[in-house]
């Protein structure tokens, strides 16, 4: 079991006490029967015909989809929508979708072929221009420079420019967002893996769930980033500092034009491990060793780098003189998963500082786009440390906020002679692709995303959410993120209702775009 590592340090901290009462009527029955306060009496053996058998079972499906119509086609609307899909189907109805889905999966897709496909693509894509007026400011402005993707581990936006008992979280990130280009509303495109990250910034298509698109459509043929550079005339590379098997990347990425793919067994010194990771500190070190080497042999070098040593359980096991490195006291929450998390954070911003000051050492700072952003949450949601942060109380805390800080990760951009400027409308990791097109002036052929510089509107989730600036959309109904108060639709203006309509519509287009992209390869007759 490749996976069996990681699955076994994260369940303490996924387990909680109360998910025991799912499973408490079999030690109830086992000391029962121990204490012979309960007798098996055996009766005449009883023989149950599997025609008898399917009969039963296909009876209560088929009484569920007839006596409940309506949850069935709200829990197929929300299938990757957990939450709503439990609101509106029951368990029941859920499961039963959940079950038709993985059998018909292929044929839920809306596009079955290319052409059908690009001519909503491309329609979808003018009403994008509509809605995102085009600014050409940064057109063409890194042309030629060397490029940086930083993927962290788990860092999510809260944590920038938040202190803790007096002292930053994050101080060198705090230092590169004010110098450079501070995206605050960045959002994952999923509420899954670090793979599904990966594939939505290669790729700006949506992930499917749990890491399907790296572990089961890794052979297909898409307008990928590391392609578009290629063609570009770049050296490209990539770099992760665990096994090439895990989440299926040596086949994932032996499957696209990089140059040179390096995993946890390539890298020289393996000394400092997190668990299965390389730390970030070797991983940043001898990457830009790596990176150099190309560039002074006269490449131009476009680089996705993985972090991953703020990794859930977030206790930064094998790291060497941990407190050396870890720079702030999380007094009462020392031992949580919230204080770990906030000290795992912390390291990744101490490597991030080191990542920089060897740049700058190897003399490709001044000529690198650098663009870094968190993968995904790392906090639960409800965790009560996290909301008492956050400065709510278990009682009053704003949902639709709560939300919002779920998928808002950070993110910055560093673009040689651009400084201190802030981005703060909604953008998403579709949006990185389209973006280095842009202010590199490569040809980017197919891209769900468009430029962050661009962005005026919306971002979407892969299971149906939608936020903007001011409101949050839960596939359901619309929330004002300030408040958490649901929105009288019918109190707005009739061009801001239109537009929020819009939004909605555009989202669900966009996502069944991507979905029969991924699931039926489309993109392989584009070539």
């Amino acid at each position: 079991m490749q996976y069996k590592d990681e699955i076994i340090a994260a369940i303490p901290t996924l387990l909680h006490l109360r998910q025991i009462l799912y499973f408490i009527d079999f030690p109830i029955i086992f000391g029962l029967l121990i204490s012979k306060k309960v007798k098996v009496i055996k009766h005449k053996e009883f023989k149950l015909k599997p025609v008898l058998f399917m009969a039963v079972i296909v009876g209560i499906l088929c009484s569920y989809y007839h006596f409940i119509p309506e949850s069935i086609e709200l829990v197929t609307g929300f299938i990757y929508n957990k939450t709503n899909s439990v609101r509106y189907g029951t368990i029941y109805g859920y499961h039963f979708v959940d079950i038709k889905n993985a059998i018909t999966h292929n044929n839920n897709t809306v596009y079955k072929t290319y052409d059908d496909m690009i001519e909503v693509y491309n329609g979808f894509k003018e009403t994008q221009k509509e809605l995102n007026p085009e600014n050409t400011e940064y057109e063409g402005i890194a042309e030629n420079k060397n490029v940086i993707i930083l993927q962290l581990e788990s860092v999510q936006n809260f944590a920038v420019n938040a202190t803790i008992n007096g002292k930053e979280i994050t101080p060198n990130l705090n230092k590169f967002l004010k110098e450079n280009i501070n995206v605050t509303d960045m959002h994952a495109t999923s509420y899954t893996t670090t793979a599904d990250s990966e594939h939505s910034v290669i790729t700006s298509t949506y992930p499917q769930e749990n890491g399907e698109a790296f572990s089961k459509y890794y052979g297909n043929t898409y307008d990928d980033i590391f392609g578009n550079f290629k063609d570009a005339g770049y050296y490209t590379m990539y770099a992760h500092g665990n096994h090439g098997y895990f989440w299926n990347r040596q086949n994932v990425f032996s499957k696209l034009q990089v140059d040179n793919i390096t995993f946890l067994d390539d890298f020289e010194d393996q000394s400092e491990l997190i668990r299965t990771y390389l730390s970030d500190e070797l991983l940043y070190k001898q990457t830009v060793k790596y990176m150099k080497e190309k560039v002074d042999s006269g490449e131009k070098v476009f680089y996705d780098i993985v972090a991953a040593s703020s990794h859930k359980p977030f206790e930064l096991a094998g790291i060497i003189d941990k407190y050396s490195k870890v720079s702030i006291d999380v007094g009462d929450l020392a031992g949580t998963e919230f204080g770990n998390y906030l000290e795992a954070v912390n390291y990744a911003d101490y490597a991030f500082g080191i990542f920089i000051d060897e740049l700058k050492k190897a003399g490709l700072y001044d000529n690198t786009v650098i663009i870094v952003f968190g993968d995904h949450y790392g906090v639960q949601m409800y965790d009560e440390n996290f909301i008492k942060f956050l400065g709510y109380s278990r009682n009053n805390y704003n949902d639709a906020r709560m939300q919002f800080e779920f998928s808002n990760v950070l993110c910055g951009i560093r673009i040689p002679g651009v400084s201190e400027v802030e981005v703060d409308e909604p953008v998403s990791k579709l949006d990185v692709k389209p973006t280095l097109a842009q202010i590199c002036n490569i040809d980017d052929t197919f891209s769900l995303g468009t430029s962050i510089f661009n962005r005026d509107s919306y971002v979407t989730i892969n299971n149906g959410k939608v936020i903007t600036k001011d409101y949050y959309y839960d596939a359901d109904s619309w929330y004002v993120l300030e408040t958490g108060e649901k929105l009288d639709m019918d109190s707005l203006p009739e061009e801001e209702k239109e537009k929020l309509d819009l939004y909605v519509e555009e989202a669900l287009i966009e996502i069944e775009i991507s979905n029969s992209v991924v699931v039926n390869n489309l993109l392989q007759d584009a070539k």
